[in-house]
């Protein structure tokens, strides 16, 4: 008798239907597994953090406020704080500081020339004109202030009111190549080119690359 080779050809029982976890229910139980992740990394960052972002200007702020909030008179708290608001673009309370300095000492040249800065950028420019022309009264040389007027009154082609804002200071102050363009434009513009000129050179001695200088040259039809 001939042996022949036996091939197991049986295919393996598959598990009973019972055993096997549907394909949604795993994929739903692998869903709630990530949620309930998630909500506890959430719920832990809520525990450790307040999701609040510290800056510079809010630590100055929360610095300040505490140093007003012990003695709220205190001119120099104030004036910190209210530079801090103004700094972290919150105007409306920078100007209630700014006042508080200035109902005490109304000539205070910080005070004044810081609200006449954020008074333009609210455009509320016959104020700020005042607050910083307070500040030239005190210090007719103060650069800023002088600086800020001046520009102002070129937007407005006032360019005499520039002059008077203007020459005190850059007489001090030459090497400033703001001023001195500011005086050639004021100038350019009042009929006094040679005096434009020599003060376009001016601020481009002090300041080789002002192309507005340079421009002010090409205008009057001069070499730069």
């Amino acid at each position: 008798m001939t042996e022949e080779t036996v091939i197991d050809t049986a295919v393996p029982q598959e598990p009973d239907s019972d055993d096997l976890v549907p394909t949604w229910l795993a994929v739903l139980v692998l869903v709630l597994l990530l949620a309930v992740v998630g909500f506890g990394g959430y719920l832990v960052r809520g525990l450790f953090s307040d999701d609040t972002v510290t800056t510079p200007q809010s630590i100055e702020i929360d610095r300040w406020e505490e140093a007003v909030r012990l003695d709220p008179a205190d001119e120099a708290a104030n004036l910190a704080l209210g530079f801090a608001y103004q700094q972290d673009g919150q105007y409306d309370l920078a100007l209630d500081h700014y006042d508080v300095v200035l109902r005490s000492s109304p000539l205070d040249m910080a005070a004044n020339y810081n609200k006449g800065i954020v008074l333009l950028e609210l455009g509320i420019d016959d104020a700020a004109e005042e607050s910083l022309w307070n500040v030239l009264e005190a210090n007719e040389t103060h650069a800023l202030a002088a600086k800020a007027l001046g520009e102002y009154y070129a937007t407005l082609g006032h360019y005499q009111s520039l002059i008077a804002a203007v020459r005190p200071a850059v007489v001090e102050h030459p090497e400033m190549a703001d001023l001195q363009y500011l005086m050639g434009l004021a100038y350019e513009n009042t009929d006094h080119p040679d005096w434009a000129e020599a003060r376009y050179r001016y601020a481009l001695e002090y300041y080789p690359d002002m192309q507005e200088a340079r421009d002010g040259l090409e205008r009057l039809g001069v070499q730069p």
